[in-house]
């Protein structure tokens, strides 16, 4: 077996080419410049993440610079699988194009992976047959790049193709990674670019209870959105033009992430429920635009379709989601943050696991910087509930009481578990058996501190939950002379819940 098993997934998309640039094991970190083009590709694929695996290239796109003499080409995350957002370096000679085996691609601490011609004959638990001398070659035929003299046998476990293989210490051990019959077809698309002069402003992008913070601009008729994709893609733009009263964002592409290109687009979809008996949303695809309503006054625009950042642009593809998407221009102010709730729980083995609502919205609606929320849980008791880092692994600190918003500690462990979801959608408990559960959101925006109330739970026998705040019932607050305060009166606190309970709290 291997030593480690490579899975590599980037984070980068590189977009333009710069001078090149190689780290000091010879790795291609960036290309020089030269014409970018982007290819989808098909083709035979084999990869280890916890098992041996065979696959197709089908879906996956990777992106080429040729130079600017035409004699170098330059080819990112070269084999479909390892994504490790590094090149690999070719000659152009008229039609042919010659990729020399030995490319370093990727480095561990001691050792590294480098591209060779693997040949396995019926059994991977034997070593391949493997070479890091010559070349892979590829074709020019029209818009397609075309791998020559590979092939493969999925059901037979016969493989001929361009893999990669260990260095140093496990020289030449096949790494399970191989592609044959590639096929590279030029995919004519152009990033969205805005003006050198656009001016622009911080807006929210709402939806679905949550939301984050993008970047708008206003040029004519014309309208740009940076950042929809804060994660994957967070450079993109995202162009729209106004008319009268909406603004169209038309398919378009986004960018490469990854092995996958990435398309903004809008759909369609009715919610309903699946034959589980879980209430989804069901999209489907019309002509791919995304159409918003345009209130000129506010600048706001916003859409009870869906905007899709996804890998198709003529279908409903897979990326990200964001229904009945809202933008309106953002000034962080103090404000007191809606309440809190804790949609469903489920008693494990050993923890319980948590459904989280945190609204990123004040009492009076608006939008809440996302990176200065953070919630605390009370269980069983009126004190914070501690996390620590024995149990949640990526905690910065020994212990923490309220947990930002923005905070996830979902790290690749027994069984791929996590336990803190980013964007407080679900939180692992090591706790089981609760009868009383607490959540209260905070929010530093303004330069003011502003809490929730604390929403109470009570589990009966059955695991049942029901809210001590109410719809219409709400807890009361008064300092030591009797006099009611808000939610988040420092110092000591006497606090009359909906349910009846008095509790004392001291707020810093």
């Amino acid at each position: 077996m291997k030593r480690t098993i490579f899975l590599l997934v980037t984070l980068l998309a590189t977009t333009f080419a710069f001078g090149q640039t190689r780290d000091k094991h010879g790795i291609i970190t960036a290309p020089p410049a030269g014409e970018v083009r982007y290819y989808t590709r098909t083709g035979g694929a084999t990869f280890a993440s916890q098992y041996f695996q065979n696959d197709t290239q089908s879906g996956m796109a990777t992106e080429i610079v040729f130079s600017e003499d035409g004699a170098k080409v330059y080819i990112k995350n070269f084999i479909s699988h390892a994504a490790s957002g590094t090149w690999v370096e070719g000659d152009v000679d008229g039609h042919t194009i010659t990729i020399p085996l030995g490319q370093m691609v990727y480095w561990f601490s001691t050792y590294g992976l480098q591209l060779a011609q693997v040949k396995v004959n019926g059994d991977i638990q034997k070593p391949a047959s493997v070479t890091t001398k010559g070349n892979i070659t590829f074709t020019i035929e029209g818009d397609n790049l075309v791998m020559q003299g590979t092939s493969g046998d999925a059901e037979a476990y016969t493989y001929d193709g361009a893999g990669l293989v260990y260095t140093d210490a496990y020289a030449n051990e096949w790494s399970y990674y191989i592609d044959y019959q590639t096929v590279f077809a030029y995919k004519k698309v152009t990033m969205v670019t805005p003006p050198e002069e656009l001016e622009t402003e911080i807006y929210s992008l709402e939806h679905d209870n949550t939301g984050h913070l993008v970047t708008v601009g206003f040029d004519g008729d014309d309208v740009y959105v940076q950042g929809v994709s804060e994660n994957r893609i967070p450079d993109a733009w995202m162009k729209g033009t106004i008319k009268g009263k909406k603004i169209t964002f038309p398919v378009q592409f986004a960018s490469l992430f990854s092995t996958y290109l990435l398309f903004f687009n809008g759909v369609d979809g009715v919610y309903t429920k699946d034959e589980s008996g879980y209430w989804n949303w069901l999209y489907y695809w019309t002509d791919g635009n995304l159409t918003c309503d345009y209130d000129a006054k506010t600048q706001s625009f916003s859409s009870e379709q869906t905007l899709l950042v996804s890998n198709a642009d003529d279908k409903v593809g897979q990326g990200e989601q964001f229904h009945a998407p809202l933008f309106r221009p953002f000034t962080e102010v103090p404000a007191t943050p809606a309440n809190p709730s804790i949609l469903s729980h489920w008693d494990l083995t050993t923890f319980t696991m948590l459904a989280l609502n945190v609204p990123l919205k004040d009492t009076e609606g608006r939008f809440l910087n996302p990176a200065k929320v953070a919630y605390r849980l009370y269980v069983d008791d009126d004190d914070p509930f501690l996390l620590y880092k024995d149990e949640y692994k990526q905690l910065p600190v020994e212990y923490i009481e309220e947990v930002p918003y923005l905070f996830s500690d979902d790290i690749y462990e027994a069984y791929n578990r996590s336990y803190i979801y980013e964007k407080a959608s679900y939180l692992y408990l090591f706790q089981r058996d609760l009868d009383r559960l607490g959540i209260q959101t905070i929010y530093r925006g303004g330069g003011e501190e502003h809490r929730s109330e604390i929403v109470y739970y009570y589990f009966n026998s059955d695991g049942v939950q029901t809210p001590a705040v109410a719809a219409g019932k709400h807890a009361q607050h008064f300092d030591l002379t009797g006099r009611q305060v808000p939610a988040d009166h420092k110092g000591l606190t006497i606090t009359r819940n909906a349910d009846g309970r008095v509790v004392k709290r001291l707020q810093r």
